[in-house]
């Protein structure tokens, strides 16, 4: 490189800091600069046409023995011949290994006699000022050495490659001999190639790269701490599923042993029983259209009859030889839902026998009796005495809870059935909710439930109930709810035998295990997704044991990596640090210890190759806990970081595995947010207190709220805002599902502007919405299911300010009530969500309830 200092000292151009490029611009301009040194090519041959056509002139005038001017000899005209072929070539291997920079040539007096190119110009240079002037007229003193012995050494043979600043610029450099076609040098030649870009490049790759890795860290540490969450929930649902389990092998003993008479007693419609009834028009009824419809061996026996003559029986039948003091009877028995008697029946031969039982009474969705349920034993033997009474009522009781508490409430269906012939003896209210169909209905139906099983289980299913079941058996099968919905479910059924040891009963329980199911397939995916991506990644992903002791997993990207096989790292685990290089040893080792205190690390470290490469790698490593909270398990990935190149493929490519992840993040925090959803839904089926179940119901909706918001992120392409008018349709709909309004007259009229929002500000907003929409559901229309809602989301674009206005055409507030000092939680959280949006909150009820809402968008700073 030869450099005018004169000119150096009288300039001072910013040769520009300019901005990194895209790869395209890039390539463009290097093929512009390739195009420019194709023409010089061209220009330097037809140079060279020319001195070929003087040199025909000479050998044409030599050979007419004419006196000219050119005394020239064969070996000159050779000479001269061959140096321009060996400019050619020059600039042929200039233009392959060369793309762009400037070219020099210089003689044996260090003279420059040819300089080109367009890096010239950027260097505030010209051929003008250098071609002709030697090394020392031109180079800065300071640089003078090095060029002079770099010259030199070209002309002895040698090639010499660095780096070297001019300006604020950055050059490579390369200074070569030049040989002609008899190996002799007789010229040296020095190319440059600017590669400022590059360097300016790498420096902000690396801090991208570090931003990354931040960022990295923080979403790593976030989904730990939500993972661990998962599992303790996991691990408490796995206990409530084994006492469950319990309780269902002690009612399954219960049956099985119980010698205790079971029927139920049904009314042909069903009856209120409250002070809006004539109470005994009501017991009229009932004493003449309640019906035997199912009963048990146990008191077929009691009655001394057949099953035959006892279903269908009245209760008049049983009890018309006392019906005053029975009519009493049922007063209390209706009243308090549920009772304990001893009383005289009659048998179906006349003879009377005393009965002790508990009875409860069965009632539909609308809390009407449609019969009931009772528990009896013949205690008419005067034998008995009082001891074993007390017994009979202790144990009576206890079976009769069990039952109760089991039956009703579990959330997996009880059911029996008679064998012959197979009817329906008793399904617990389980079913309704698992297969969305009517309790009443199944038993009208009088058969199994085999119509509800989906086509392509049906004959496998019935086949195997058709079987005559002599131990315990378990199936799993899919149903077909009324809405469409599929389920799966597995039923364990149970044979009961009588006296003789014959089978005459069969009692089952049947569980839904769709979630079950669905989680089984997730995981299998999963772990389909792990291995394809362990399999394929360039990266080595490995896992071992706390102790470093034991190599569990190594993907096959090690073996590219380190250039060795896997199975001698599996042999002996602890041999890779004989691999590493004897300075970086001690950072591997300040790893291992600080991952083992529950650290997550991230090293740089070189290794040998088998044939003595060194290549760098990138080592990150993280513990992984049991259910405890002990580490017993260390897991990393190991890359390859020996070949980095800055392109802005590479760029883009961090740019997306950005965007990826964020997205990945928002899809995670939905998609826990759904299992706290379904948590708190699965919580809620035990639950038997309105309000309590109504504060289930309402949290379930606001995490909904927010879940949307992610959702929404996690499917745009926009990861910073939220468009509002799908938003609000879908949380609409999910409110107007949630509250069961889907055949009611109610109307939503919604008017909201194409305004997008930031998240800090959507969350708070798309709560406010859940809230005020929520109320007016649940209140504003209690006497009528008919009337209007209407959304109302504008911007004001001189102020920059939202308005929202919430308006129903319900009832209003109750007089007297309080807005400013309500301690309700819905109206408190929109107060405090409008504090939080700095905004301002008037509440009109004059007519319906109207709430109007200002505030202006938060400002926070950008994530993306």
């Amino acid at each position: 490189m030869c450099i005018d200092p004169a000119d150096n000292a009288r300039r001072n151009y910013p040769v520009g800091n300019r901005p990194l490029e895209t790869c395209e611009v890039l390539v463009a301009e290097q093929k512009a600069k390739i195009r420019q040194l194709e023409e010089h090519l061209q220009q330097q041959r037809e140079l060279c046409q020319k001195l070929e056509a003087q040199l025909k002139a000479v050998e044409n005038a030599a050979s007419s023995d004419s006196a000219t001017e050119f005394d020239i000899t064969e070996d000159d005209r050779t000479e001269l011949i061959a140096s321009l072929e060996k400019s050619q070539e020059m600039y042929r291997t200039l233009i392959k290994h060369y793309p762009n920079g400037s070219v020099f040539l210089f003689d044996r007096d260090l003279r420059y006699t040819l300089v080109d190119g367009q890096g010239l110009a950027v260097a505030g240079l010209s051929k003008e000022k250098l071609e002709g002037k030697t090394l020392w007229e031109v180079s800065p003193p300071e640089d003078l050495p090095l060029f002079e012995t770099t010259y030199r050494a070209a002309l002895a043979g040698k090639e010499n490659n660095f780096e070297y600043k001019y300006g604020d610029r950055v050059y490579s450099t390369t200074i070569a001999p030049v040989k002609n076609d008899r190996e002799e040098i007789f010229a040296g030649m020095v190319v440059t190639q600017d590669i400022t870009e590059k360097k300016q490049a790498e420096i902000a790759l690396a801090k991208i790269k570090n931003q990354l890795e931040i960022k990295y860290k923080k979403r790593t540490e976030d989904l730990k701490t939500a993972n661990n969450q998962l599992q303790e929930e996991i691990l408490s649902r796995w206990r409530a599923e084994e006492a469950l389990r319990e309780s269902q092998e002690q009612l399954e003993l219960f049956f099985s042993q119980s010698l205790d008479g079971f029927f139920f007693m049904m009314l042909d419609e069903p009856v209120h029983w409250d002070d809006t009834v004539d109470k005994e028009k009501v017991l009229d009824y009932v004493f003449t259209h309640g019906r035997i419809t199912k009963a048990n061996d146990a008191l077929i026996a009691q009655y001394g009859t057949t099953r035959e003559e006892l279903i269908g029986q009245t209760i008049n039948f049983f009890l018309s030889h006392n019906l005053a003091g029975c009519r009493e009877m049922f007063r209390q028995f209706f009243d308090a839902g549920r009772i304990h008697i001893e009383n005289d029946n009659r048998k179906f031969d006349g003879a009377t026998i005393w009965v002790e039982g508990d009875y409860i009474c069965i009632y539909d969705s609308l809390e009407r009796i449609v019969g009931y349920f009772g528990v009896q034993r013949d205690i008419s033997d005067a034998v008995v005495a009082a001891t074993q009474r007390k017994q009979a009522e202790t144990a009576l009781k206890e079976s009769e809870q069990r039952f109760r508490q089991l039956a009703e409430n579990i959330e997996s269906v009880f059911w029996m059935v008679g064998i012959q012939p197979q009817e329906i003896i008793y399904i617990s209210p389980g079913y309704e909710k698992i297969w969305g169909r009517s309790c009443a209905e199944l038993y009208a139906s009088g058969h199994f439930f085999a119509d509800s099983i989906h086509p392509e289980d049906r004959s496998r299913v019935v086949a195997k109930f058709a079987k005559k079941i002599v131990a315990e058996d378990e199936t799993e099968y899919r149903i077909v709810r009324p809405d469409g919905e599929i389920r799966w479910i597995r039923d364990r059924a149970f044979p009961i035998t009588n006296q003789a040891g014959e089978v005459y009963r069969i009692v089952g329980i049947a569980e839904d295990i769709s979630e079950q199911k669905h989680s089984e397939k997730v995981i299998r995916e999963s772990e389909e997704r792990f291995r394809q991506l362990a399999e394929n990644i360039q990266d080595s992903f490995w896992l071992m044991s706390a102790e470093f002791t034991d190599l569990l997993y190594l993907s096959p990207a090690y073996e590219q990596i380190w250039g060795r096989s896997r199975e001698e790292l599996y042999a002996e685990p602890l041999k890779m640090m004989e691999w590493v290089h004897p300075e970086d040893k001690h950072l591997l080792q300040e790893a291992m210890g600080r991952v083992l205190q529950g650290e997550s690390t991230y090293i740089e470290y070189r290794i040998f190759l088998p044939y003595g490469t060194i290549h760098w790698v990138c080592d990150r490593a993280f513990p992984i806990y049991d259910e405890s909270g002990n580490i017993y398990r260390i897991a990393g990935i190991c890359e390859d970081i020996s070949h980095r190149k800055l392109t802005e493929a590479r760029i883009q490519a961090a740019l997306r595995e950005k965007e990826v992840l964020l997205k990945e993040i928002h899809h995670r925090v939905k998609n826990n947010m759904q299992v706290v959803s379904s948590l708190l839904q699965l919580q809620a089926q035990y639950i038997e207190d309105e309000p309590t179940l109504a504060l289930f119901e309402e949290s379930q909706t606001r995490i909904h709220s927010m879940a949307l918001i992610h959702e929404q992120l996690y499917q745009s392409d926009n990861l910073d805002r939220i468009d509002l008018p799908p938003y609000v349709e879908n949380l609409l709909a999910n409110l107007y599902q949630s509250f069961g309004y889907g055949n009611t007259s109610i109307q939503f009229n919604v008017n909201v502007d194409p305004i997008s929002l930031n998240i800090e500000t959507a969350i708070p907003c798309g709560l406010i919405i859940n809230e005020l929409v929520s109320n007016s559901l649940k209140y504003a229309f209690t006497e009528s299911l008919a009337g209007e809602i209407n959304i109302n989301f504008h911007r004001d674009t001189t102020s920059q300010q939202f308005h929202l206005s919430i308006q129903d055409n319900g009832r209003g507030f109750p007089a007297g009530f309080n807005i400013e000092h309500t301690e309700t939680l819905g109206l408190r959280l929109v107060r405090m969500l409008t504090n939080q949006l700095d905004g301002t909150l008037v509440i009109d009820s004059k007519c319906g309830t109207c709430y109007d809402i200002s505030f202006a968008e938060l400002s926070y700073r950008r994530r993306i």
